[in-house]
């Protein structure tokens, strides 16, 4: 496995190669690092310089440049995350409604930042340069630069 990441990934750091999975039809953008026990499911698409923490699960979503993901994440498919996110270590995102109907898939901003522990309902919409609190449950869209925690996620008094 090792030689073959560096055969199909050349620009890319995998710090524990033979401890890593990328499927097929997979993209990593030169300069990205990706940590230990990472799985990277078949047409996930990933930008330049990021960042992949160790123990994470990226399905087929779609992430930008220079984003960074910290230890343990799950981010499930038909994900978008933007340029410059900032993702803390377990987080998760979820895209099942369980009420049967079709899936419905977050977004995250550019530049956002999303707190450790933190879950991303189906379908919610981060905008770009939120900050969402460390432990939130977001439940529903976040505007563009406001700052929500807790459970569900709320606006932030000034």
């Amino acid at each position: 496995m090792t030689d073959e990441l560096a055969r199909r990934f050349p620009a890319v750091h995998f710090y524990n190669p033979s401890l890593v999975e990328v499927q097929g039809d997979v993209a990593i953008g030169p300069g990205t690092r990706v940590g230990t026990f990472t799985l990277i499911h078949a047409g996930a698409r990933i930008g330049v310089g990021c960042t992949i923490g160790s123990h994470c699960n990226i399905h087929c979503a779609v992430l930008g440049d220079r984003v960074v993901i910290q230890t343990g994440c799950h981010i499930t498919r038909g994900v978008v995350i933007e340029d410059e996110v900032f993702v803390g270590p377990g987080v998760i995102t979820l895209n099942d409604k369980l009420r049967g109907g079709p899936l419905t898939f977050p977004r995250i901003g550019r530049a956002a930042r999303v707190g450790g522990g933190s879950v991303i309902l189906p379908g919610v919409v981060i905008g770009a340069g939120a900050v969402v609190g460390a432990g939130s449950v977001v439940t529903r869209d976040v505007p563009e630069g406001a700052v929500v925690l807790g459970n569900p996620a709320r606006a932030r008094r000034a």
